[in-house]
């Protein structure tokens, strides 16, 4: 059956670009953010390099750095869209 409506409704269309690449190069982080993000202790067994042996975790678990010196190979890129409608106030349906 075939209605006429009326109404007022806001649509939010959302893209997201997911990117896949694969990098080499040089960071800069420090031994504070290493210990903030991992926990990990100062010193190992009287060794103050220890915190070396985190940097990899600290990185993956999201801690700040600075980019130094970064190559990029793009591996994959992919498009996903999302549509939200919400309708401002109700809506008048007629059927005929």
């Amino acid at each position: 059956m075939k209605f006429d409506i009326e109404g007022v409704r806001t649509t939010t269309i959302v893209t997201t670009m997911v990117q896949t690449e694969e990098i080499s190069g040089e960071i800069n982080i420090t031994k504070k953010e290493v210990m903030r993000v991992t926990e990990c202790l100062a010193s190992e067994d009287g060794d103050s390099k220890s915190w070396y042996s985190y940097v990899t975790q600290a990185i993956e678990e999201g801690a700040r750095h600075e980019e130094i010196d970064i190559k990029r190979n793009i591996i994959s890129s992919d498009f996903k869209e999302e549509e939200n409608i919400t309708w401002e106030r109700g809506v008048q349906a007629d059927w005929w």
